[in-house]
């Protein structure tokens, strides 16, 4: 399924290009915003809302990188570009940038506005841990091993720990890791604060499966986890975001 629209989104001076999925039926349909993995937008990330979007979910892409994103996002084998992107990023103004396609998402009239998620890999699941303690409309949050629960020094682009706002998160969360990931420390920290904050929380953690164990080819890849993974959080957002008169058309 290709894209249905292309947008650019705006909030102060950023101009942001998201990509928009609308499945069939009249709805009005739940819908999902993805944010990437550090790679940016690619063809994984491109299969993964188009997998959503026959599901039956609106789904809404913003590039964080805003169009100057990396020169091959399709290379896995060097990370070399992909740290050096990372390193720049301006963790605030992404952030933004995903909050802003969840607002787009609430303002389609395609869409329920009480029925949006986030779905976030890597350095884009760290975007969805910071969107979700800012907003407490969504639905559900969906994070794949999140990069950057903590930070190694504060700058005016990363100015707190993610982990440091979960206890403002007002949905349920998913968190997906795998048991040889170098965070597992960090994640298992993240599962102490649900539970000491009441936070409405699942964890699935895949045996052998390292960071970016979705990835859709080597070295990264787990395909076990990352099959278990996509039924985890598909299951996950059909809880928490279907009608409860039946599932969306």
């Amino acid at each position: 399924m290709e894209p249905t629209a292309q947008v650019v989104l705006e909030h102060g001076s950023a101009r942001v290009p998201t990509l928009v999925y609308v499945p069939d039926g009249t709805g009005p349909h739940a819908a999902v915003v993805i944010s990437a993995e550090a790679f940016g937008i690619n063809s994984f990330t491109k299969e993964v809302a188009a997998d959503l979007a026959s599901a039956g979910y609106v789904v809404v892409v913003p590039d964080y990188y805003r169009g100057a994103g990396l020169r091959d996002p399709e290379n896995y084998s060097d990370f070399t570009e992909v740290l050096s992107f990372i390193e720049r990023l301006d963790f605030v103004g992404a952030t933004h940038d995903v909050m802003a396609a969840v607002d787009h998402a609430r303002s389609m009239p395609e869409v329920d506005p009480e029925r949006v998620a986030l779905w976030g890999y890597c350095t884009g699941a760290t975007f969805v841990m910071l969107a979700a303690a800012l907003d407490r409309r969504l639905a559900a949050v969906i994070a794949f091993f999140p990069s950057q629960p903590t930070f190694p020094e504060h700058t005016p682009e990363r100015p707190v720990d993610p982990i440091d706002l979960m206890w403002n998160i007002g949905c349920p969360f998913l968190l997906l890791y795998g048991d040889q990931d170098t965070t597992v420390e960090v994640y298992e920290e993240m599962a102490r604060r649900f539970e000491r904050w009441g936070i409405e929380h699942e964890i699935r953690v895949y045996e052998g499966a390292g960071h970016a164990f979705s990835a859709p080819g080597p070295p990264l890849r787990h395909d076990a986890a990352a099959a278990a993974s996509w039924v985890d959080a598909t299951m996950f957002l059909d809880r928490h975001l279907r009608p409860v008169y039946g599932r969306v058309p």
